[in-house]
C-alpha cells in the first residue's frame, strides 16, 4: 500500500515538474523575430505565413521546400515566383524582378523586347497583320501594318482627267509651261528645247483662256543693250515656234529682260548656262 502511494506521488511530482518546465520554456522563448527553432516562429501570435527559423531569425524560407506552390523559389530567405526565364510558364515567359510577366502589356513593351515593328496583341508581340483579312473593313495589310486601301496604284487605274496621288484618284493638276535654254550668244532653238516647246504648246492649248508672257534672258557677258536685243530674239524664236504649233498669237506676248534678272550670280559656265533662258509666265 505504501509502495503504491509512493509511485503515485512520484508521478504527480513528475507531471508537476514537466508543467513547470513547459511554462518556463514558453516564458524563455526569444523575442520575435529571433528564434531557436521553427516552433518559436510558428508560435508567434498571429503568424499566418508559416515562418521558419533560419540562422536564428524567423524568415519566410530557408530552402525551396519552405515555399508555397505559387512562389516556389527561395531567394535571400524570401519566396519568389522565379529566378530566371526558364522558371516561368509559357503564357508569362519572362522573369523580371523575380516575378513571371507577359511578353508585353502595351505596344512600347515590344520595342523594349527588340520587336519595335510589332504591336502588343493578347500579351504577345505580333505583327499587326499577315494578310488583308487581318485588317478592318476599308483597310489592307502592307508591310505587316494595316493601312487604308488604295483606290489606285498608278495613274492608269484612274479615270480620264485624274491621276493617282497617295492612293487616291485626284484631279490632274493643271500643266505649267517649262523653261528652255540657249547656247552662248545664240537664239536658235536646240532639239531638246523644241521638245519642251511642244509640251508647252499643248499645255497652253489645253487650258482655255490661258495667256503667257514669254520672257527672254541672258548671261551677264556683253553690253546691256546687246543682251536686251539678244533676249528679245530668244523670246520671239520661242513664240514663232509655238504659233506654228497652233497657239494663237493673242495668247502669247514677249518681253526681254536681258541680263537684268539672273537666276544665278556666280561667274562660270554652269551659272551662265542657267541664265541663258526663256521663261513662260502665266498672266
Amino acid at each position: 500500500m505504501k509502495t503504491l502511494r509512493n509511485v503515485s506521488e512520484g508521478m504527480a511530482w513528475t507531471v508537476a515538474v514537466l508543467f513547470v518546465l513547459s511554462i518556463l520554456a514558453v516564458s524563455c522563448r526569444p523575442s520575435f523575430p529571433q528564434c531557436r527553432d521553427d516552433d518559436d516562429c510558428k508560435a508567434e501570435e498571429g503568424n499566418t505565413t508559416q515562418l521558419v527559423c533560419v540562422n536564428g531569425q524567423c524568415q519566410e524560407c530557408g530552402k525551396d521546400e519552405d515555399c508555397p506552390e505559387e512562389r516556389p523559389q527561395c531567394k535571400d530567405s524570401r519566396c519568389v515566383e522565379c529566378l530566371e526565364d526558364g522558371d516561368c510558364p509559357e503564357d508569362k515567359p519572362f522573369c523580371e524582378n523575380n516575378a513571371c510577366v507577359y511578353e508585353c502589356e502595351i505596344d512600347s513593351d515590344c520595342e523594349n523586347r527588340g520587336k519595335a515593328d510589332m504591336i502588343c496583341k493578347e500579351h504577345k508581340c505580333q505583327w499587326e497583320c499577315e494578310a488583308d483579312e487581318d485588317c478592318a473593313e476599308g483597310m489592307q495589310c502592307e508591310d505587316h501594318r494595316c493601312v487604308p486601301k488604295c483606290a489606285c496604284q498608278s495613274d492608269a487605274d484612274c479615270p480620264e482627267g485624274k491621276v493617282c496621288q497617295d492612293c487616291e484618284c485626284v484631279d490632274k493638276p493643271e500643266c505649267q509651261p517649262e523653261t528652255i535654254h540657249f547656247d552662248f550668244n545664240r537664239y536658235d532653238l536646240r532639239s531638246e528645247d523644241r521638245d519642251i516647246l511642244d509640251r508647252n504648246a499643248e499645255c497652253v492649248k489645253s487650258r482655255a483662256g490661258m495667256k503667257v508672257t514669254i520672257e527672254g534672258h541672258c548671261d551677264d557677258r556683253g553690253t546691256e543693250e546687246y543682251n536686251i536685243a539678244l533676249g528679245d530674239k530668244r523670246a520671239r524664236a520661242a513664240k514663232r515656234y509655238m504659233k506654228n504649233l497652233g497657239v494663237g498669237g493673242g495668247r502669247l506676248k514677249t518681253i526681254s529682260y536681258g541680263e537684268g534678272r539672273p537666276v544665278c550670280n556666280e561667274a562660270g559656265e554652269g551659272c551662265w548656262a542657267d541664265n541663258r533662258r526663256v521663261e513662260f509666265v502665266e498672266r
